[in-house]
């Protein structure tokens, strides 16, 4: 369910070109606008939010496939809360990751593939209710596997379900949820790139279902505006992060917040509740507010609460102090009007003044990101 247009034609130009790690003196390359060497504002964005959250995904990705096994293979109560403990876990990297849904996230369709909303209930459910072997291969479509499907399986009410899954019900959450751990390792592995892969079990998952990685997203961010680099400048690669706390926030906004409430507004209260994300789990209002941290991270170059000296906070301090004050209290906002001020579970709280606040902090975040491009010469 994301806004990805601008991000998918950035993915078609990326895919035509391909850049390895050599070292270039001339980062900078041509400029449009900004007047500013963000090499530093780069590599921090990248080696301190995007990789660490990435890397903790995959972390975590992997400690709630692990967890499906342990209950696959003794299915307890205890275990199946193990699971759902692992979801909840998994979750947070992964929505604090969706300020940059560029790059693999759209060139391989794994955002789609790992969050697809709403999902194929029906066609899931008849799946369970057959009698065909329940595998990944049977599972492909986006909107039958992904974070969503195993929180169909897992939970009820925002709990653990608290009867056992049925034999095919294990066999479909274990079938999800190895794609969704290999989707998770071709994210993380495609912003790092095949050369620099580490981890054991990202290797042997990838030589198991013969798998290349095709992409090096980092060399592209930090060699802009050098031969082979996607950006034709560092300018066009700050954009780039610029849009994609753009995108997030109207998402989170307009759609996440305001597509439920539209409906419920409208009378339509069944459909509404059922355009809410994360409603088996009534994890919804964590998610929104994870979205606007990622934004935060972008914004800060690090996941602290204040900004690091090479940060974009940093460029736009330098060049206008009072727009990044107004840009920090804008993200502060945005958080504060969702996370503390929304009644939980939104799927029971889905219109009135919290709701229209959260809504509106996130259309003025919208537009106080806008005016970073207004920094331009």
């Amino acid at each position: 369910m994301k806004n990805l247009s601008a991000l998918l034609l950035c993915g078609v130009m990326f895919a035509l070109s391909s850049c390895g790690d050599n070292d270039n003196n001339n980062p900078a390359g041509g400029n449009d606008g900004y007047g500013y060497d963000f090499t530093a504002t780069i590599a921090t964005y990248i080696d301190d939010v995007v990789i660490p959250t990435y890397t903790l995904m995959k972390n975590d990705v992997k400690a709630l496939h692990d967890a499906v096994v342990a209950y696959d293979n003794d299915p307890s109560p205890d275990k199946l809360v193990a699971v759902c403990d692992a979801w909840r876990a998994a979750r947070i990297p992964w929505e604090q990751s969706e300020g940059f849904l560029f790059g693999p996230a759209a060139l391989l369709g794994l955002d789609p593939s790992l969050d697809s909303w709403p999902l194929d209930k029906g066609s899931i459910d008849r799946i369970i209710s057959g009698s065909e072997e329940i595998n990944p291969e049977r599972i492909t479509a986006d909107n039958l596997h992904g974070f969503h499907a195993i929180e169909y399986l897992i939970f009820d009410g925002g709990n653990p379900k608290t009867s056992t899954l049925g034999e095919r019900e294990q066999a479909y959450l274990l079938a999800a949820a190895e794609i969704l751990r290999t989707d998770t390792y071709l994210l993380w592995a495609n912003w790092i790139g095949a050369d620099n892969i580490d981890d054991d079990d990202v290797s042997t998952v990838f030589e198991e279902e013969e798998i290349e990685v095709q992409y090096n997203f980092t060399a592209h961010f930090k060699h802009a505006g050098t031969a082979g680099s996607l950006f034709a400048s560092q300018d066009e690669a700050i954009d780039q992060i610029v849009e994609g706390c753009i995108t997030i926030a109207d998402e989170v906004g307009a759609q996440k917040i305001g597509g439920p409430n539209g409906q419920a507004k409208e009378g339509n209260l069944e459909a509404a509740v059922l355009e809410v994300e994360s409603w088996y789990s009534w994890n919804s209002i964590d998610d929104y507010a994870n979205n606007i941290i990622s934004i935060r991270n972008s914004y800060f170059g690090g996941n602290g609460l204040t900004a690091t000296t090479a940060s974009l906070s940093a460029f736009v301090k330098s060049k206008d102090t009072a727009l990044d004050t107004e840009i920090t209290d804008a993200i502060e906002a945005a958080y504060d009007a969702i996370y503390v001020q929304m009644d939980k579970p939104f799927r029971n709280n889905l219109t009135g003044e919290k709701v229209d606040a959260a809504m509106d902090a996130c259309a003025d975040l919208v537009d106080i990101f806008e005016k970073i491009k207004s920094l331009k010469d």
